[in-house]
């Protein structure tokens, strides 16, 4: 096979389990992605995405030309940290894409993956160089609120509840796993005690045995996880945003390794 990788060329591309449309939607995967293709089926490519995700894409969300771009001289690669909604335009809040400085006002243009040129201001962008510490990762993810569930969803349009707290961690940094199951594997995280939750702490329930959910912790009692919809929950009887259903289950905290 001549091309070892493709980019998303799409807002967002959906990723399925088999190579047809009537397959599960699995994940997603974002602009700009870089895919590894580990082989072809037709219109379908096989792909491995940063995370080592493998599911399969259609031909028409991505682009096989090599695009030349001196990165390093002339873009940088910054996370858009809200959802962007431009004339013929649609992006996720967290896509990774490259920019360029036009003037020394915050203004920059976003590169498409056709090579067209977007203007946005700088106030809309997080530096790869300057991630996020937890305090504003969690005022970020306060933002998307109400976004919807989506089964494999991946971006702002819809989220599923470990693509959610995936995609909130990589803004810190951290290349986490996708899945709720590979999550609690992960030897970037250690289980604690519930005593001393801290922001930015994990935590999984379960059910039948298997961990199927996840949420992060805002302060020490609320957490933020994706169930029918982006939002804030607790499993303290005394909280406001107690839910029973939640508190009925099984569940571990995690928190990262330094």
């Amino acid at each position: 096979m001549r091309d070892k990788y493709c980019i998303v060329k799409t807002s967002v591309a959906p990723l399925y389990s088999k190579p047809n449309f009537k397959s599960e939607l699995i994940s997603q995967s974002l602009i700009w992605e870089k895919l590894y293709i580990i082989k072809k089926n037709k219109n379908w490519y096989k792909v491995k995405q940063w995370d080592n995700y493998v599911s399969w894409i259609h031909s028409s969300y991505i682009s096989n030309n090599n695009i030349n771009i001196d990165y390093k001289k002339d873009y940088g690669w910054f996370f858009l940290n809200k959802t962007i909604i431009k004339k013929e335009l649609l992006l996720s809040f967290g896509s990774l894409m490259p920019f360029k400085k036009i003037n020394d006002n915050g203004d920059f243009y976003m590169l498409l993956p056709d090579l067209s040129k977007v203007h946005i201001n700088k106030k809309y962008l997080i530096s790869v160089k300057h991630l996020l510490n937890s305090d504003d990762l969690i005022n970020f993810a306060l933002t998307l609120k109400g976004i919807p569930y989506l089964w494999g969803g991946k971006s702002s349009f819809g989220y599923d509840c470990s693509g959610f707290i995936q995609s909130l961690i990589r803004l810190k940094g951290i290349n986490f796993p996708r899945d709720c199951s590979d999550q609690t594997k992960s030897k970037l995280i250690e289980s604690k005690s519930i005593e001393g939750i801290k922001k930015c702490d994990l935590i999984y329930f379960k059910e039948n045995s298997i961990f199927t959910h996840v949420g992060l912790f805002i302060n020490s009692v609320e957490f933020i996880h994706c169930s029918g919809e982006v939002k804030i929950n607790s499993i303290n009887k005394n909280n406001k945003f107690y839910c029973s259903n939640l508190s009925e289950l099984e569940f571990s905290i995690y928190r990262f390794k330094k």
